[in-house]
C-alpha cells in the first residue's frame, strides 16, 4: 500500500538510516542503475523543497545523471537492505547490473520515468533543478585528506522533490 507523505514527514528517521546508507536511482533510455548514498539532505531552494544528492565524476550514475534530468531516492527501513547497500556502494553500474544482483523489484516512478525500490520503505521522485561541481579550494583540509585522498570530488544535484511518499506493507 502506498501512502503519500509531506516531503518531512519522517525525515528523523530517513537521515538516520541515510547515514548508514539509501539508493540513488538513475535511469537513461531502458538502463536503471542505482547507487549507495550516505550524504545528502533535505532542503529548500527557491521555495522548492529539494534533495540534494552527492555523486562523484567515477560513478556510473554520475555519467547517468548527465544524460537525464531526474532521480528517485529510495530509503530502507532501519536495519534492512544492508548487504544490498553494502553492494551497491562497492560494484559499478558499468560491470553489473545492481537491480537484478540484489533482486530488487522497480516500481515506475509516479511523477518522473525513473523507478523507486519496492524493497524500500520511503521514497522521493526528484528533478534536477540544479547542479554544482564541488570546488576543491573551498574544502577544508582535513576534509580532503579524509574523504579525497584520490581527489574524486562530488557534484551536487539539487532535485527538485516532486513526490514522496511511504510505501507500507
Amino acid at each position: 500500500m502506498i501512502k503519500d507523505i509531506t516531503y518531512h514527514e519522517g525525515l528523523d528517521t530517513s537521515f538516520n538510516q541515510l547515514d548508514r546508507g539509501a539508493f540513488l536511482t538513475s535511469k537513461v533510455g531502458d538502463k536503471v542503475n542505482t547507487m549507495t548514498i550516505a550524504w545528502g539532505g533535505i532542503s529548500l531552494v527557491w521555495h522548492k523543497k529539494v534533495f540534494v544528492v552527492f555523486v562523484r565524476y567515477t560513478r556510473d550514475t554520475y555519467d547517468m545523471l548527465e544524460k537525464s534530468d531526474e532521480f528517485t531516492v529510495s530509503i530502507p527501513k532501519t536495519n534492512t537492505l544492508k548487504d544490498e547497500w553494502v553492494y551497491c556502494g562497492r560494484h559499478s553500474g558499468r560491470d553489473v547490473d545492481k537491480i537484478k544482483e540484489c533482486n530488487f523489484n522497480l516500481l515506475p516512478g509516479r511523477q518522473v520515468k525513473v523507478p523507486v525500490i519496492q524493497e524500500c520503505e520511503t521514497h522521493y521522485e526528484c528533478k534536477i533543478v540544479y547542479k554544482q561541481a564541488m570546488e576543491p579550494g573551498n574544502i577544508p583540509e582535513d576534509v580532503k585528506n579524509r574523504f579525497y585522498k584520490k581527489h574524486d570530488y562530488h557534484v551536487m544535484y539539487f532535485g527538485e522533490i516532486l513526490d514522496s511518499y511511504k510505501i507500507e506493507e
